[in-house]
């Protein structure tokens, strides 16, 4: 009887305040465990609960073990809702926290299990999504309408490649390369029959009408080769000077395409790739 008083008295003492050293904390759980371990779990329950007044001044390992001696006298003292309670605090400090089925009771664990399975879990916040790459802007250079001119006053269709409408350009520019040689040679064979029309011996009718066809013949194909690249290059000077710049591009960048200066003149060319 007095041993009750004396120790009720020391619960009174702690109660109201006193600070309690960490040595005390440790003797204090040590007597809980024994208690535990004696059967004396109404025991139990009182130390741990006056030692978990102090939780600061015990570290997380020790409060751990002071929740789950708590709740383990709880379980046996058939109070399963205040278990569960003190293993959830257990849990909350360590969730990795695990039970031994060689030293605890099916019926313990079973508890804990239930207190585990109630826990709400923790669901981190979902990280932000990474920002995904800015593409460069692509930044139009502009364009000048003398300098497209006089590109195209040099070759039909680049000034076209200048001002961005690449398309449009390479289709004259190959048209203009294919025409302009084409009909340097046409004229150049027209004048070479109207040489031959022109020797042929008076009097020698059948070789004069011969070498006059052929002359004509000349003639005719030379001139539409004039009308059409002349059409094609009075369309290119309107049409670089009538339509909407694009993207700046020059045909010296196109890799198809080449311009070269030189003392003699200007030397200009296209490159085909047969893959």
């Amino acid at each position: 009887m007095l041993k009750k008083f004396i120790l009720l008295a020391f619960f009174c003492s702690l109660g109201t305040g006193q600070q309690v050293t960490g040595d005390s904390l440790l003797k204090m759980l040590d007597r809980a465990k024994v208690y535990y371990n004696n059967g004396e779990y109404e025991n139990a329950i009182k130390q741990l609960e006056v030692a978990l007044q102090y939780l600061k001044q015990l570290n997380q390992n020790e409060q751990v073990e002071a929740y789950k001696y708590l709740a383990f006298s709880y379980v046996a003292f058939g109070n399963k809702e205040k278990a569960k309670e003190q293993f959830k605090k257990a849990l909350s400090l360590d969730p990795k926290l695990e039970l031994d089925p060689a030293t605890v009771s099916p019926k313990i664990i079973k508890v804990f299990e239930e207190a585990k399975a109630e826990m709400v879990p923790v669901v981190s916040p979902p990280a932000p999504p990474s920002p995904k790459p800015v593409q460069p802007a692509v930044q139009s250079k502009s364009v000048s309408i003398s300098g497209a001119l006089l590109r195209s006053c040099c070759l039909p269709g680049w000034g076209q490649l200048y001002k961005g409408e690449s398309s449009k350009g390479k289709k004259m520019a190959i048209a203009a390369v294919v025409l302009f040689p084409t009909t340097l040679l046409a004229t150049s064979i027209q004048n070479a029959r109207h040489e031959d029309y022109l020797n042929v011996e008076p009097g020698n009718e059948d070789e004069m009408d011969r070498a006059y066809n052929e002359y004509r013949l000349w003639y005719n194909i030379s001139a539409i080769c004039w009308l059409s690249y002349l059409g094609l290059y009075g369309y290119n000077i309107y049409d670089v000077l009538t339509s909407k710049p694009g993207i700046k591009s020059s045909m010296l960048e196109e890799k198809n395409f080449y311009c070269i200066p030189d003392y003699e003149g200007i030397q200009f060319g296209y490159n085909f790739k047969i893959k």
